[in-house]
């Protein structure tokens, strides 16, 4: 009789196990991906502008603009190079500057460098637009919006045409990922608008 008992218990024990295991799953409802809240400022603009280097432009109040300060003793090889820094996103825009030469094929040829320099960082790429960039201080240009997990979502150049030619990306100091800091790009690149309106040559 208390093995019939026992028996019967471990039965009502196994189907209420089931039961629960059951309503469980049913209930089970996975929860959706999802990223820390980025919370951003409002844009602010500063002009930056340096003895050293031929332009200038307006950049963030929520910036930091560091210059290439070369290795320990030895001055850098390009004092008009330089990063402007996001502190709270992680992230900055590198600028590279370079001065065209006297010979007609430099500036081709320092357009055709950024070209391949793009390719380079944009082999995750799902797209990319190109715009063309003319501003009124007579600033032109292309823009390269990159869509994807690419290492830079962001890159253009600017030029005169005849002396000068400057080189700008966005990088972020992570793993690319473009639904995580798609809020983010979207936000510096007002930034950029506004570094790309208000550039100047000297």
């Amino acid at each position: 009789m208390n093995f019939i008992r026992f028996s019967l218990f471990i039965c009502i024990g196994i189907f209420c196990a089931s039961l629960l295991q059951s309503c469980g799953e049913e209930d089970f409802v996975p929860k959706p991906k999802a990223y820390f809240r980025i919370i951003l400022p409002e844009h602010d603009y500063q002009t930056y502008s340096d003895s050293d280097c031929p332009f200038s432009f307006e950049h963030p109040t929520y910036t930091k603009v560091m210059k290439d300060a070369g290795l320990r003793d030895k001055p850098s090889e390009n004092p008009c190079w330089m990063n402007i820094r996001y502190p709270d996103f992680n992230a900055q825009i590198h600028l590279s500057y370079k001065e065209v030469g006297g010979k007609s094929e430099d500036l081709p040829k320092l357009i055709n460098d950024a070209y391949k320099l793009n390719s380079k960082h944009v082999r995750k790429a799902d797209y990319i637009e190109n715009e063309e960039i003319k501003n009124e201080n007579g600033v032109v240009g292309l823009w390269y919006k990159v869509g994807g997990d690419a290492a830079s979502s962001t890159q253009l150049y600017l030029t005169d045409s005849l002396h000068h030619f400057i080189w700008a990306s966005l990088y972020f100091s992570s793993t690319p990922n473009e639904d995580s800091i798609a809020p983010v790009v979207k936000f510096i690149r007002k930034d950029l608008d506004k570094l790309v309106e208000s550039f100047k040559w000297k």
